[in-house]
Order: C-alpha cells, then structure tokens, then sequence
C-alpha cells in the first residue's frame, strides 16, 4: 500500500467538500421555487405552476364599475407570469354598436405578462386582490394548459354576455372544470338574495342615469333570484365565494381553496356600495306627476291660460316615452340579450305614445280632441294598469323611474282628458 501524507489527505478531502458544495448549490439553483409556491410532501417534484385569480374593483368609466378579474398563472420551470384576461374588447371593431346591442359582441381573451397588468390597474387607482389557490400539481397543469389553448387565435374569441360569459364567469368555468366540477355542484344548490338587477344596479353607483337606463332596459328574468353560481358574473361576488370553499387534501382533512389572500394594491376611491338600494329619484319622481297635475285647468281662464304650457308638456312626454318604447321593442325583436326580452317597461313607455304626440298636444292647443287623440290616451291609461297589474304575476320589479312614468302617463292622461276632451268648464 502506498503512503499517503496527513497533507495530501487533507488536499483530497478540501477539493471533495468544495465539488459537493458545489453539487448541492448548482441542484439547488435548478429546482429554487418561490415562497409563496405550494410546497411539495414527501418524495413528491415542487409544482410546476401555481394559480391565483386576480380581482380588481370599480374603476371610472361606466363598464369598469362593475369590476373585473383574469386568472394568473406562475410557471416556475420556464419563468413566465402570465395573467389572462376575458375581458378584451375594442369600439374600433367594424359595427361594435349594432354587435353590442344586437348581442353579437366579440370579446377575447389574452394573456398579459402580470407585473404589467397590475400597473394598468394601479394607474387607474383600482383594488387588486390575488387569491393563490391551492390545487394539486394535476390541477393546476390542467387549468395552466387549457387557457392557454384558449388564448390561442383560433379560440381566443367568444361572444360576450354581459350577466351569463364574461370576463368574470369565463375564470368561474375554467377553474370548476379543472376542479372536476366541484364549484358548480356546492354553488348551483345555493339561492341567495341578489337579482341580476339589484347587482346592476348597485355597482353602476353613483351613475344615476345608468342606474336608470338598467333599470329601464331589463325584463322580469333580471329579477329572478340569482344561486351563488350565476351570481360570481360579478367579480367581487366571486372573490368572496371562493373564500368559502374547503375541499380535502391528499390525508382527507377540509383545506380552504384559496391557501393565501393578499392585497396587491389598496385603492383610495371610495368602496363599491354594499346595498343595492336602485335609483333614488327623491322629490324628482312625484314632482313630474305634480308638474303635469298644476297644468289641469279649474276654470274656463285657467283653461286658456294653461293651454299652451299644456301642449308642450303633452307633446313633449309622448316624444320622449314613445321613442323609449321604440327602442325597448327592438331590443326584444332584434337582440339576443335574453334579459331584455317580455319588459313590461314597454307597457308604461309605449310606441304608442310617439305615434299620439303630435295630435295629442295639436288637440290640448285647440280645446278639441280627435277620436284618435282620445282612443291613443285610454290605450296609455289602459297599458299603465295593466303593466301594474301584470308586475307581480310576471315577477318584473317596477320601482324607481318605472313607477315614475305610471304617475306621468296618469297624470298627462287627466291633461289631455280636461284641455281636449272635456266640456268647457263655465265661468
């Protein structure tokens, strides 16, 4: 046997600790994954991707206020951070109005890097909420590899519904399929207390005239009790409800599915409003009623002193209420959003008022009424109870500016009845 010097020992033993360390160090670089990644159990490969849904709140413009979210997605092998957001639309697109109305709007999907997307949001002084989920590597590679086959050009279109495929329920879907289903079985079974309007109509806050215009344009199937499923087209709802979500881990034991929560951004414009209270008219709503009220003659002066001011206000109300009407019909006949159709709003705002404007008001200046004239305003009266009459039995919730063209449509009804059609009063 050779002879080995206690210094040649110690050589070969520094040079071997120094390509171990250097093993471990090289090793350690290949499978670094993030802190706040899922951490791997036992024997098991750290996670290729992690997921978390991105929530953002209410911004300015009147289709921001009602949130948004994307689904990020980590890959930690190739570095990419990726958020993809349903949500892309363009006004440039050729004829987006008549798509928009008709229901025919294209909307896409896209992935941003996430980092970017969050600055967007910020800039715009929006709350962003990152909810990590917790899935198993299975799950997250599934979820990871079918939105990024969506995002690609050939499926990256679809056609946008504003309460049913959003940016919202495009994330709710592709996480219950990567679940196995397991969001729609506890959330369809769910009934709570919110309508699809009540949910419009609380975030349009404080656009009073978009809270009317909502109020105006949806039918009774907006009034429907909404189950928790359907109500997570609205991205904050969501948000909330995978906070309750608890699903076994590999030992069997309830684990919630979002593993961490986290505030990216704090928003310093005010909070979306929690009560969905519709649009307050105030003092406004019974003041039109009274407006037309104080134009109804008690004598023969009164009579010919008010004509004037009479024609205008009747002339003027039919004109606005039968274009409203007109508008209300076509988007029945010509749309495919399903929530505008069988509105009674069509009975209280009629087609039938355009047609009686001129007329009417020529009738209300002369002192003399027409048989049309007195056959459109008993249709308006006649058309005003029965949208009351049929509110409850259809379940359409007829509040705010509703109620509000039922006093004016009585109220221009006496108007007409005493200025046209009515005997002179006698002095």
């Amino acid at each position: 046997m050779a002879r080995v010097s206690t210094h040649t020992v110690a050589v070969r033993l520094a040079r071997a600790a120094l390509v171990t360390l250097t093993a471990l160090v090289t090793l350690g670089a290949l499978t670094a994954v993030p802190l706040d990644a899922q951490p791997a159990t036992g024997a098991e490969a750290p996670p290729r991707y992690q997921i978390s849904v991105l929530t953002f709140g209410p911004g300015d413009a009147v289709f921001e206020r009602f949130g948004h979210n994307a689904l990020r997605v980590r890959d930690f092998l190739t570095g990419a951070d990726l958020a993809y957001n349903w949500g892309m639309f363009s006004f440039d697109e050729p004829r987006f109005l008549s798509r928009f109305l008709s229901g025919d709007t294209r909307y896409w999907v896209e992935a941003f890097p996430t980092s970017w997307l969050l600055e967007v949001y910020a800039a715009q002084d929006r709350e962003s909420i990152e909810q990590v989920l917790a899935l198993t590597p299975g799950e997250a590679a599934t979820l990871a590899e079918a939105v990024a086959a969506n995002a690609t050009p050939e499926q990256r279109f679809y056609r946008y519904d504003y309460f049913r495929d959003n940016c919202s329920t495009r994330v709710r879907d592709a996480l219950d399929a990567a679940l196995g289903g397991a969001l729609a079985r506890r959330f369809q079974a769910i009934t709570t207390e919110w309508t699809y309007r009540s949910e419009a109509v609380r975030l349009a806050t404080p656009d009073r005239w978009a809270q009317a215009g909502i109020d105006v344009a949806l039918g009774p199937r907006a009034d429907r009790a909404m189950t928790a499923w359907e109500a997570m087209y609205v991205p904050m709802r969501m948000r909330d409800l995978l906070r309750e979500v608890r699903r076994p881990d590999s030992t069997g034991v309830a684990v919630p599915l979002v593993r961490l929560e986290r505030t990216l951004y704090t928003a310093r414009r005010a909070p979306e409003a929690r009560a969905a209270q519709g649009l307050a008219l105030g003092p406004m709503g019974p003041l039109v009623a009274v407006w037309f009220l104080l134009l109804v003659p008690v004598s023969g002066a009164a009579r010919r002193t008010r004509r004037g001011a009479a024609a205008i206000a009747v002339g003027l109300w039919c004109t606005v209420t039968g274009l409203i009407g007109l508008m209300l019909l076509g988007m029945w006949l010509g749309s495919a959003h399903v929530f505008w159709y069988r509105n009674l709003t069509l009975l209280l705002a009629s087609p039938v008022a355009l047609a009686l404007a001129w007329p009417a008001a020529r009738g209300v200046w002369r002192g003399v009424a027409g048989r049309w004239v007195r056959a459109g305003t008993l249709a308006l009266v006649t058309q005003t109870g029965l949208a009351l009459a049929l509110a409850p039995i259809a379940g359409q919730r007829l509040a705010g500016p509703l109620m509000l063209f039922a006093a004016a449509n009585l109220a221009m009804a006496l108007v007409v009845w005493r200025h046209a059609v009515a005997p002179p009063a006698r002095s």
